[in-house]
């Protein structure tokens, strides 16, 4: 939901940061009430004055103070261009629509939405109320649980792409003992 995770060299990579401290219960999976719960948690930080409502100068303090990272507006890899020229006349079409892969906190997350805080907001009235981040919280839960399964396991959620970059695409995830 946008909250940012950062570790330090030597820690477990974020999302497994975020997944500890999500699974409340600690059985190893996170459920659809528990991810909303850890939603509303991150989105009573960002909740300044208490109000219930995240206004744009809340948002815009998310953006530029709380996550900077999520931002769209990048640098663009040296490479990028690159890139582009080399492929072939066939790819053009494709090309078109190439960013460079996931944008904002879409790179560091299960899912590519760039800013995921101002996504929540259903009514696109610039303001996102609490109602709003949990059902944005819930709708993530449902489009992570590819499984069905009414929960999510660590081990079952797909890398993220900056945890792609940083361990290479080829390279499998680690085997994890325990679990069903």
């Amino acid at each position: 939901m946008g909250e940012p995770f950062r570790a330090e060299t030597g820690q477990p990579y974020p999302s497994a940061v975020w997944f500890a401290r999500a699974d409340k219960n600690q059985d190893g999976s996170v459920t659809r009430d528990e991810m909303v719960a850890d939603a509303l948690r991150f989105f009573d930080t960002l909740d300044l004055n208490h109000d219930g409502k995240l206004t744009p100068d809340e948002v815009g303090r998310y953006e530029s103070v709380v996550a900077p990272e999520t931002s769209i507006y990048s640098v663009i890899p040296d490479d990028y261009f690159d890139r582009r020229r080399r492929r072939r006349d066939s790819d053009a079409m494709a090309d078109s629509r190439d960013y460079g892969g996931a944008m904002g906190a879409g790179r560091y997350a299960w899912l590519n939405i760039p800013e995921p805080v101002v996504a929540a907001d259903q009514d696109v009235d610039r303001i996102v109320t609490r109602d709003e981040f949990a059902t944005a919280a819930a709708g993530a839960f449902e489009r992570l649980d590819v499984l069905d399964r009414g929960r999510l396991r660590l081990q079952d959620l797909p890398r993220t792409p900056a945890q792609i970059a940083l361990e290479g695409p080829c390279r499998p995830p680690k085997q994890r003992k325990g679990g069903d």
